[in-house]
This record gives structure tokens, sequence and C-alpha cells, in this order.
């Protein structure tokens, strides 16, 4: 997992971290652009290589804390989301099944959306929603 942008709206009050498959990288590029300048949405982009080999490294590290071997879980996708805020949406093209293992490795506290078969109209919607809900209306947003 390698971040690709930092949000560029300064003082914007919501900001986004998106995790996304290589293949969408530049329509969400694209997409975070068009919300930072509608939405004032500040989008940090995160390029996602293997959500699998993502899932596997939290397992492996709650079976260790699970085990007493380790005070806290401490994934590496947690570690590296820990330094940011805002809610967490996930793109892929493909089932959502596997990105959506991640939520449980999510800093604690953070709201987490995965989007299936991404495209601008779906992605701009998840992000808005997540954005703008406060409350738990986004755990029953599902887009397909």
């Amino acid at each position: 997992m390698q971040r690709l942008r930092s949000a560029t709206v300064e003082g914007c009050g919501t900001h986004m971290q998106w995790l996304c498959e290589a293949n969408l990288v530049d329509e969400a590029l694209r997409t975070a652009a068009l919300l930072e300048r509608s939405h004032a949405l500040g989008v940090e982009l995160w390029r996602v290589d293997d959500w699998g080999a993502l899932v596997e490294d939290g397992i492996t590290n709650e079976r260790l804390w699970l085990q007493g071997l380790r005070p806290q879980i401490n994934s590496r996708f947690e570690r590296l989301l820990l330094a940011t805020h805002g809610p967490i949406l996930a793109l892929t093209r493909g089932e959502r099944a596997t990105p959506e293992l991640l939520r449980a490795f999510a800093p604690p506290g953070r709201r987490y959306l995965s989007v299936g078969g991404a495209d601008a109209a779906a992605i701009v919607q998840a992000a808005v929603r997540l954005a703008q809900d406060d409350g738990g209306e986004w755990i029953r947003l599902a887009v397909t």
C-alpha cells in the first residue's frame, strides 16, 4: 500500500482516505480532484496492489495478539492509516469481499466503506454520502 496523493484542499473540514486498486488509480485521481473542487473534500489516495496480503497481515498480527505475544494488533494497514484522519473508502472493480475484510483492521472509530465495480458516479455518490453522514446511515450504504 502506497500513498499516491495527499489532500490539496486547504482548510477543508472533511478529509478522506481512499484505498484504490491499481487499475482504478487514474479514474480515482480524476474523481478526487473533482470532489475537492465541487465539495471541498480533501482526498488522500492510496494504491493497494494486494488486498489479500493486507488482510493476511492483519490476521497474522491479530493471532499474535490473541496469543498474548503482542500488546495490540498493530497491522500494517492500521499503522499506515493511524496517522491520517477521516473516513476510509475502499475502491475495487472486483468483488467487495476482500477489501471489506480490512474493515476489521481499520483504526478505531473510523468509518469504512468498500465500493465494488466502481465507476466515477459510484465513487462520487459513496464519497459524498460517507463524508456527510455523521450517524450510522453509511453502514447501510452498499454500492455495487
